[in-house]
């Protein structure tokens, strides 16, 4: 796989998006909107802690909905039907490189907003340098792997890149509520709690915020402090869940996803 081949893609990808005005508000303007809905929350205590640090370290995982999910589906629907991935497959560049490079995008992007989110959190909202930047790397980048085989799998169903968008809502939506985002997982009754900790969004959350604050997110609802390695420990069980998830993606994305437009 070509690095230099994969960066050509992404600068495509890059073109398009800053044409595509819906798309642009998607992935850098909705964060935007959400980072805003923080500032009412500082000093709010929630689980222990600040209210805005809360939904602020749950907003940096939720962020890959908008910035990796939403905007791959899109991407490949679009370029599928548009006969785009088809001529793409015609030139020198192979499947991987094709692919790989809009992930590199979204990735980037994503990075991108990160950073922002966590420069937010320490400077106008009291934040703190996370406990263990490794562990919210690692949290971080397995659901950029997740999320970006669930686009995979998505845009194969997706009829258009309209209604791709529309089709995505409701995992955004149920990401948003049953996450842990907005609300500690522990507020809600325990099966329910339980069954949230197995959606794709919930091991993200759960093994950054472990990572930022330095404490048990997952199996303590008092949180106790953790060390570095005992934090990896925690999340252990995270981990399984994003791997699970990683490998269901994988498959099927192999089963539904579409290099020709869906009426050919």
């Amino acid at each position: 796989m070509n690095l230099t081949a994969m960066l050509r893609v992404s600068h495509l990808d890059l073109t398009l998006l800053w044409r595509n005005k819906t798309s642009l508000f998607t992935v850098f303007g909705m964060p935007v909107v959400f980072a805003g809905m923080l500032v009412p929350m500082k000093g709010v205590d929630m689980d222990g802690v600040d209210g805005a640090l809360l939904q602020g370290t749950g907003h940096l995982a939720f962020f890959l909905v908008f910035a990796v999910h939403m905007n791959l589906v899109t991407v490949f629907t679009a370029r599928r039907e548009d006969l785009t991935l088809k001529r793409l497959r015609g030139t020198a560049l192979s499947d991987a490189e094709i692919t790989g490079g809009s992930v590199l995008t979204a990735t980037a992007m994503y990075a991108v907003q990160v950073l922002a989110l966590l420069v937010v959190l320490g400077v106008a909202l009291g934040g703190r340098f996370p406990a263990d930047p490794v562990l919210v790397l690692a949290g971080l980048a397995g659901g950029v792997a997740v999320f970006a085989a669930l686009a995979f799998a998505l845009s194969g169903v997706s009829p258009s890149a309209e209604l791709a968008q529309l089709i995505v809502l409701p995992i955004t939506f149920g990401c948003m509520l049953g996450a842990g985002v907005m609300f500690p997982l522990d507020d809600l009754p325990g099966w329910l709690a339980q069954i949230s900790r197995l959606t794709p969004l919930s091991p993200v959350v759960e093994i950054t915020r472990t990572g930022y604050f330095g404490q048990d997110f997952h199996a303590h609802s008092a949180h106790p402090p953790v060390g570095i390695l005992e934090g990896w420990r925690t999340c252990l069980p995270s981990f399984a869940v994003l791997a699970l998830w990683g490998v269901l993606g994988r498959m099927l994305a192999a089963r539904w996803f579409r290099w020709e437009p869906r009426h050919a």
